[in-house]
């Protein structure tokens, strides 16, 4: 593929030419400053800072293609043989022309496979190695390119009609509209008049988000930072008043001469025409492109193509490194070791991005227990798997639509909630409660028409209080749904009895609870890229695990089954796979969980919590409303209720016959509290409590006809015996 008629670039001789090696080439208007003239020649300040990015060594010397090598391009040699990755490190003006020039040349005269462009600081802003490859397979595409990178032959004729170029001007740097003054009659340039517009800023890719709306991508360095910024404006809002704003409130400088504002927009639109659409625009944080995006922007991993965070957490800044996954291995996994609920409440946070890898919903826990118990300090030790724990901990005394826009930030992330007692409205508690498992938000209509995209997400929750959530809804008024109880499992929390090296628990919390601020964040970076190597192995050994839970749970109720089957073997899938990381048995892992669900089960109950609530709901109502049944026999001197229920029929026990109501169908539906009359019926006829007849009529399955001796009249009713005996439900009339 080497062409013999290309003549060497500028230090070609100086790379190296051994298999799958490496180039580094400085690219642009600027390059040869970026390396240095003169005695400075090679120590440039900004090849120093490319040096260090790269770790490279005094002797190494880069490719240097400046404004006169991208001239003529097409006539030099770029890589040696056997380069396998190129890396062009631009420095000043790079224009589209000249890139496209630089690619073609790459694609037809090497057998590179990366082709990566960088800013001045060697951070990545495009991947073209796609590009190059396809390039070389389509002479079609090569026959455009040729087209395009003709341009940069004449990049530095002289310009006659007015344009917009990068300059210095009186130690003024940005883009400059320039308007050319020529002699009327040689057509010689004159003069030139400069008018700056702007900050120097590039237009370095095109995006589109999951709706399939355009965004531009523009980069710039602001003064007084180190990184360059990268902003992406909706192609809607770009040459608009909100385009500019966006842009200038986040330190791009800019004139405010409409004119010239509208020059600057056609400028960027030209060069659109030539730029890759190669960024996904998401607002979703989590696995995208093959890498993991943290909800402040970091990426974990290398993204199949490149990605631009439109919406960071409220919490962003929590998600920060402090100390080394041994520090945090040495004075937190160390210390909680043997705790159950605090086990659990690790388990929860690594939890959350295996979710997406399993494809199992969203799910949370809600540890209880009386003040001091240690449920802080259990928080505190779950955040600081991903970060600062101070700084992304959740209160539940916020909105539902602020934890519902938390969830999308956070997507396939952590979320913590401390105390449920702060959620002051029942609303919000419901709403939070219920719908952040729902995993979507509201649709919402946009004024212009249409709708507004849906937020959405996966998270796993860790929630603390002093009351379960089913006590805390009833005490604010409000009942409880079974969904919500195996959303959010009620847990009781166990104050820590592993203690280890510490005399007291008040010595053990404060420790962990110092120690969780100086070691955070590192054992979740390693444990995302644990995962993203290893996803095929993260499912077998859920499969292997939740077979064993599932098991454990066959003679209990579906939803039984469903939490065990699903939460508590993912709980323990994640446990499993990161005990190299947390440095815990998988003994101590299986005992924790088991723990932890003998103690759910407990609050919980074996049955579902449909037949539970039903069950336990209609004795106390039939206990409260006694008073509401005509008895019979009758005492002559009762007095008859002023809102009759049915008849009470006592026992007797010459006949051996206990005692039994008959309810009338409409106040049966009172005391069943809202579920479904079908569903209750089926639940308390299994359970025994309601009789059926022997012989049924279409549509009145479970009603009887009251004897005519009790009340005079023949009216049907349901059949219950409140108290629970032997006998078959089969009951023969």
């Amino acid at each position: 593929m080497m062409n013999g008629n290309l003549k060497n670039a500028p230090h070609l001789k100086a790379q190296s030419n051994a298999p799958f090696s490496e180039i580094i080439a400085l690219i642009g208007s600027e390059a040869w400053e970026a390396w240095g003239s003169g005695e400075n020649k090679g120590k440039g300040i900004e090849w120093g800072l490319i040096k260090s990015s790269f770790k490279l060594e005094d002797y190494d010397k880069p490719l240097i293609l400046g404004t006169k090598e991208l001239a003529k391009v097409d006539n030099l040699r770029l890589t040696q043989e056997n380069t396998d990755l190129i890396r062009f490190c631009v420095f000043g003006e790079l224009a589209e022309a000249q890139k496209s020039a630089v690619l073609l040349n790459v694609a037809i005269n090497s057998g590179v496979n990366k082709v990566i462009f960088c800013d001045s600081l060697g951070q990545q802003t495009d991947d073209c190695s796609d590009y190059v490859a396809r390039l070389r397979a389509d002479e079609e595409a090569q026959q455009r390119a040729a087209e395009h990178a003709k341009l940069a032959e004449v990049a530095d004729a002289p310009k006659t009609t007015p344009y917009i170029e990068y300059r210095e001007v009186n130690n003024i740097k940005g883009l400059f509209f320039i308007k050319p003054k020529l002699d009327e009659k040689t057509g010689e340039i004159l003069r030139e008049e400069q008018q700056w517009i702007c900050s120097n800023v590039d237009l370095i890719g095109q995006g589109k988000n999951e709706q399939g709306e355009y965004y531009y991508l523009f980069q710039w360095k602001n003064p007084d930072e180190r990184e360059s910024r990268l902003e992406a404006v909706h192609l809607a809002d770009f040459g608009t008043e909100a385009g500019w704003k966006q842009l200038k409130g986040k330190g791009l400088k800019m004139t405010q001469g409409q004119g010239l504002i509208g020059k600057l927009t056609e400028y960027f639109h030209n060069l659109s025409m030539n730029t890759q659409c190669n960024y996904k625009i998401t607002k979703l944080a989590g696995w995208q492109n093959g890498a993991y995006l943290l909800p402040s922007g970091e990426m974990i991993g290398e993204p199949t193509r490149p990605i631009f965070f439109t919406e960071k957490s409220g919490a962003d800044l929590g998600y920060t490194v402090s100390g080394t996954l041994e520090s945090w291995q040495r004075e937190i996994a160390n210390n909680v070791k043997g705790n159950p609920s605090m086990m659990i409440g690790v388990a929860v946070a690594l939890a959350a991005p295996m979710l997406a890898i399993l494809g199992k919903d969203s799910f949370g826990v809600h540890l209880f227990a009386e003040s001091s118990k240690g449920k802080s300090t259990t928080l505190h030790i779950a955040n600081s798997i991903y970060g600062n724990p101070d700084k992304l901990k959740l209160s539940w005394s916020t909105t539902a639509v602020g934890i519902k826009n938390e969830a999308t930030a956070r997507n396939d992330g952590f979320i913590t909630l401390d105390e449920i007692g702060q959620a002051k409205d029942v609303k919000n508690l419901e709403a939070i409660a219920y719908d952040l498992f729902n995993e979507t938000g509201k649709l919402q209509g946009k004024k212009e028409g249409g709708n507004r995209e849906i937020n959405r997400w996966k998270v796993s929750a860790l929630s603390t209080g002093e009351k379960d959530l089913e006590t805390q809804l009833r005490l604010q008024g409000s009942k409880v749904h079974a969904g919500q109880l195996v959303r959010l499992l009620n847990i009781p929390l166990e104050e820590a009895k592993e203690l280890h090296q510490f005399n007291n628990n008040k010595a053990h919390a404060d420790h962990l609870n110092e120690m969780v601020l100086e070691h955070f964040g590192a054992v979740g970076r390693e444990w995302i890229s644990y995962l993203s190597e290893h996803k095929e192995e993260v499912r077998e050994t859920y499969k292997t695990i939740r077979k064993k839970w599932l098991d454990l749970a066959s003679n209990m109720s579906g939803q039984v089954q469903r939490v065990a089957g699903d939460r508590f073997a993912i709980l323990e899938t994640a446990l499993q796979m990161a005990k190299n990381l947390t440095l815990w048995s998988e003994e101590d892992n299986g005992q924790a969980m088991m723990k932890n669900f003998l103690n759910w089960k407990e609050d919980f109950g074996e049955n579902s919590r449909e037949e539970t609530s039903i069950i336990d709901g209609l004795i106390n109502w039939l206990l409260i409303n006694e008073s509401s049944f005509i008895e019979y026999p009758a005492d002559p001197n009762a007095k008859t209720p002023l809102k009759i229920a049915g008849v009470r029929v006592l026992a007797d026990e010459a006949k051996n016959e206990k005692e039994y109501y008959f309810i009338y169908p409409k106040v049966f539906k009172e005391a069943i509290d809202g579920f479904s009359a079908k569903m209750a019926l089926n639940i308390l006829f299994n359970a025994g409590i309601v009789k059926k007849p022997q012989k049924t009529e279409s549509g009145y399955e479970f009603m009887f006809k009251i004897p005519k001796k009790m009340l005079g009249k023949t009216p049907r009713a349901y059949k219950i015996t409140p108290f629970l005996d032997d006998d078959n439900n089969q009951e023969a009339e």
